[in-house]
């Protein structure tokens, strides 16, 4: 591009100086209407040189995106091409070149048509920075290599090449160029309009070439808001209360309750020179409650004191519930009878065509122009009314209609309606199609009628548009055309996809004969799949649960039980819940999508499949020390559906819980730990069970019984020896008494072929039972005196004898010869000497049999007690080191 070329392309002249207005800003529009011109622009009047550092300024106004919006290009004087310093705007993002380096940037939001906003950049050559500010906020700030030239420079605004595809359509003001880095204050201060400091390089005072740009000041509070604050008014035709509110809903605006005379005034203000609006109505009315004046649009009540009512009025009783307008005050009239009526909107309300098949995103919004209603798009696109009940949308570049609507009830294409369309768009064909032109924002969902309600309410579960279509074309899963139920999603990273276990236990019943634990739980499994993306998620995820429809076309991943009698897996039936967690809270709007759609990656959001469960798994039991062990049962769950190459437990996100009682009827539960082994060819998880058994039962029913027949067994020790059969008796009773114990407590456990901690106690006990049993029979052999004693004296002496033995005393055997009555052998009287003799024997014989007696009744009694002692020590002492008995559950 060549100054005489330009010069020679368009139609330049030349203004020298432009007085500054006090408290007014000079503003230049480019292209108003909106059509794209390759001949209007403007030029600073001199070529200027730009330092290595330097700041750029421009207040901007767009009132139609192109494809790229030109704003301003400090061109090279010797080759435009060569190291440009420039500003381009598109709908979401900008683009900006700093001399030798530049790049588009994405926006916080999109930007919006007939809205001011100050841009400024900076190059900073000393710290090797750029840096780019939108009203006064840092968005980018960034360290790069410049590579710039001193060169001379033309600044140039308003068009790119003369293409007229990218001129500028909007308002442009407060262009300047600083030759160094600002402060980011002041660029705040400037954004604000706070100050109003000019450029040294470029100042907006100067001299600028002007070519078909309309020239006016404005005032300075209108560059700092948008210029299409306030509200505008579209009027509505002859309707029924209920249409208009209807319709003004749709709009987004309201009808106007006059409070006093000067309101009432401007509201009829609007109709002055409509001949056919006679009447107007107010925006209330007490059709639900006579007397109770309630409005649509705010939701609030009035009783009839509080509106501003002509005298007499209301008079109309429950026959007349609406309010038209009267120059002497408002009215009740009947709410059938058609009347116009002023709908007042905020001017910058952006409008979505939903439903059309675009490219690119500024293509679908549109500006609402009151008077006539028509709507015109931030692209090439407008909407108009083309006929009484005709309305037409076509593209204002290529003059080419897209789509007509014909309107059969109210004559107004906002809400969601059936178009046809007469050119192939984006590959769709000409028909019928389904469009949504709605006022509604982001978070709001349009009802087919163009209200609006929270998008929150979208799909959950109730009715809250009155047409009910905000439960309708639910549906939450997405399945692209190439999507294969069988195969497994594969990771971006092309590793193995982690599969979350959420193992939550209710009941836990453990029958130790046959070694099998009953576990009623739900399962959780949760996964990613990035093939697929979703509709609407809810934070409340009961919200996303997916049809059974929608659930068969999903890949699901299969998980066995194996530890169990039979062959179990895991099943996604009618009792199983599927839903989709709301993790991740980015999400792209679907404008191809006449019912408002917020899509989700599936990348970032996981499926969780939840089913409750009743199995029965068997387990390896080890008891040794039974009835004070502590059992570990595995339930072992193992991936079916692939190998360890493409599915694995994820151990991070996986985790188990007991939600049931604590303490069983026969073991108290533990720790319970979740493992995970992605080592074998096979994923397996394994949930550990820590079950300590609860001996309460044991002591009251084994221990404490046997311990009492062993006592009981040891007391016979102490009866006197005499009573032979009284001792034997007693202890042998006790030992079939804990024979039997032994037996049924052997046959309430397992067989096992190793000796259990319970089996020898009670084997001890008999033992011991068994040994005391042959101190009994020694003992008796040692006191037998059958020969010795053969009359009743002597029976008696004997007894005698046995008590004071009994007491540990010795028989005295004076005491017994002056009782005994000894008979002479073979008929004669022995001689003194052999009387005296046999006295002596006898006495000898007498202490010998004392001393045994009493020495084998004293080794009895202790050699049971420490025999008894000794084993206890060893026995409860290794059942306190290796078992439950000191557990604490």
């Amino acid at each position: 591009m060549k100054m005489d070329a330009i010069i020679a392309i368009v139609a330049c002249r030349t203004l020298f100086f432009h007085a500054h207005i006090a408290d007014a800003i000079r503003v230049l529009s480019f292209n108003s209407d909106g059509q794209q011109r390759g001949d209007t622009w403007i030029r600073y009047n001199t070529s200027v040189d730009v330092p290595r550092d330097y700041t750029l300024c421009v207040r901007f106004n767009i009132k139609v995106f192109r494809i790229l919006t030109a704003v301003i290009y400090l061109f090279n004087v010797r080759d435009f091409d060569d190291d440009p310093i420039s500003f381009e705007v598109y709908f979401e993002k900008i683009r900006t070149k700093y001399g030798g380096y530049g790049r588009f940037y994405p926006l916080p939001s999109n930007l919006a048509t007939n809205k001011w906003y100050h841009y400024c950049q900076v190059r900073d050559m000393e710290n090797g920075e750029g840096r780019v500010y939108l009203d006064g906020q840092l968005i980018i700030q960034e360290r790069t290599n410049f590579e710039s030239k001193l060169e001379k420079r033309e600044v140039f605004i308003g068009q790119d090449e003369y293409q007229p595809r990218n001129s500028l359509s909007g308002k442009l003001s407060q262009v300047n160029v600083w030759g160094q880095a600002i402060s980011p204050d002041l660029i705040s201060q400037l954004a604000n309009c706070k100050v109003n400091q000019e450029g040294d390089v470029v100042n907006w005072s100067s001299v600028w070439e002007l070519s078909n740009v309309e020239d006016e000041d404005v005032p300075t509070e209108d560059l700092c808001r948008s210029v299409s604050h306030g509200r505008v008014t579209v009027l509505l035709p002859l309707l029924k209360f209920r249409e208009a509110v209807r319709v003004c809903k749709g709009i987004k605006g309201v009808i106007g309750i006059p409070g006093n005379t000067e309101a009432l005034r401007q509201e009829l203000a609007f109709f002055k020179n409509n001949e056919n609006c006679e009447r107007q109505w107010a925006g209330i009315s007490d059709e639900a409650a006579e007397g109770v004046w309630y409005d649509p649009f705010s939701e609030k009540s009035y009783n009839t004191s509080e509106i501003y009512f002509r005298q007499n009025n209301p008079d109309g009783d429950k026959y007349q519930n609406c309010i038209r307008m009267n120059e002497k005050g408002l009215e009740d009239t009947d709410c059938h009878v058609h009347s116009c009526s002023a709908c007042h909107t905020t001017a910058s309300t952006t409008w979505t065509l939903r439903g059309i098949c675009e490219e690119e995103e500024r293509m679908y919004y549109l500006d609402l122009i009151p008077e006539p209603l028509a709507f015109r798009g931030y692209g090439e696109y407008f909407i108009e009314q083309t006929g009484d009940s005709m309305w037409t949308w076509y593209n204002t570049v290529t003059n080419v209609t897209i789509s007509v609507l014909s309107v059969k009830d109210l004559n107004y294409p906002i809400g969601r309606r059936t178009w046809e369309v007469q050119t192939d768009v984006c590959g769709q064909n000409k028909g019928l199609r389904e469009l949504t032109l709605t006022a509604c924002t982001k978070s709001e969902f349009t009802c087919t009628d163009g209200s609006c309600i929270p998008f929150i309410k979208r799909c959950d579960l109730k009715f809250d548009c009155g047409d009910k279509t905000d439960e309708s074309f639910c549906q939450i899963v997405n399945f692209p055309g190439d999507y294969r139920s069988k195969l497994p999603p594969r990771p971006a990273s092309n590793e193995a996809l982690p599969l979350s276990i959420n193992f939550t236990m209710d009941t836990l019943n453990v029958d130790t004969t046959t070694m099998l634990m009953s576990v009623s739980y739900n399962l959780r499994i949760t996964w990613f799949d990035n093939r697929l993306t979703y509709n609407n998620l809810k934070l409340l995820t009961r919200l996303n649960t997916l049809s059974l429809e929608e659930v068969e076309k999903l890949w699901r991943p299969k998980i066995g039980f194996i530890n169990t009698d039979d062959i179990q897996n895991t099943a996604v039936d009618q009792d199983a819940v599927t839903t989709v967690l709301r993790r991740h809270p980015e999400y792209v709007p679907d404008l191809s999508n006449p019912y408002e759609v917020e899509i989700y990656r599936g990348d970032t959001n996981p499926i969780s499949t939840t089913r409750k469960y009743f199995t029965i798994y068997t387990c390896n039991f080890d008891l040794v020390l039974y009835p004070f062990d502590i059992q570990t049962c595995i339930l072992q769950l193992q991936i079916l559906s692939a190998s360890t190459e493409y599915l694995v437990f994820d151990p991070e996100d996986s985790f188990v819980e007991y939600l049931g009682p604590r303490q069983l009827v026969e073991y108290g539960i533990g720790t319970i730990d979740l493992r995970v082994e992605n080592s074998t060819q096979y994923s397996h998880l394994k949930v550990e069970v820590e079950l300590v058994r609860r001996y309460g039962y044991a002591m009251l029913n084994i221990y404490i019984p046997s311990l009492t027949l062993l006592v009981i067994s040891y007391i016979t020790l102490f009866f006197r020896p005499s009573i032979f059969d009284v001792r034997v008796m007693t202890a042998l009773t006790a030992l079939l008494v804990l024979a039997t114990l032994f037996t049924q407590v052997s046959a309430s456990l397992p067989k096992t072929s190793y000796f259990k901690m319970v089996d020898i106690w009670l084997l001890f006990c008999i033992m011991l039972i068994f040994v005391i049993l042959l101190f009994h029979t020694v003992i008796d052999l040692k006191i037998d005196y059958r020969g010795v004693f053969n009359t009743s004296s002597t029976m008696d002496a004997g007894r005698g004898s046995d008590k004071l033995l009994s007491r540990g005393g010795s028989p005295s055997l004076n005491n017994v010869v002056t009782t005994m009555k000894v008979n002479p052998i073979n008929g004669v009287f022995l001689p003194d000497e052999s009387e005296k003799y046999y006295h002596d024997f006898f006495r000898l014989k007498q202490s010998i049999l004392k001393m045994d007696a009493l020495t084998y009744i004293l080794v009895s009694k202790w050699t049971v007690f420490v025999i008894f002692g000794v084993f206890n020590l060893i026995y409860w002492g290794t059942l306190t080191v290796s078992s439950g008995l000191m557990y604490s559950v």
